[in-house]
């Protein structure tokens, strides 16, 4: 029986497959698949970081986020050095989390550029 799976996979899973007697179909990325792959899988991890319901498994899960991070940052030519540079340029602007505020909504005068920016992206931010 064959399933299909289309998404990036970990270097070694391939071989780690084989050696359990499953027949893998891979192929090499070009750099603009690899991107948007990397993408991809940065979502399908956090969902995973979202759905994680024991300690052990949410330290694994970020674990996997982290590394979806590096190797999305390394593929875009940035440095650690520059990620964590801006993180805390952004930290010092807009703060980080550790108050645990929660905005359940925002009203804005309907000609406001924030109103503007809320309406563009109605997914996001559904009016009430």
């Amino acid at each position: 029986m064959r399933f299909r799976v289309q998404k990036l996979v970990r270097d070694r899973l391939p071989a780690m497959m084989r050696a359990e007697g499953l027949r893998v179909f891979e192929r090499k990325l070009d750099e603009a698949a690899f991107l948007a792959a990397l993408k991809e899988k940065l979502v399908e991890e956090a969902g995973e970081v979202r759905t994680a319901s024991t300690v052990a498994e949410l330290l694994e899960e970020l674990a996997d986020v982290a590394e979806v991070v590096s190797a999305l940052r390394e593929a875009c030519g940035f440095s650690a050095e520059e990620l964590e540079a801006r993180r805390l340029a952004k930290r010092a602007a807009r703060g980080g989390f550790e108050g645990r505020i929660f905005n359940a909504a925002v009203e804005a005068d309907d000609a406001s550029p924030a109103a503007a920016y809320y309406l563009a992206r109605p997914d996001q931010y559904p009016p009430e």
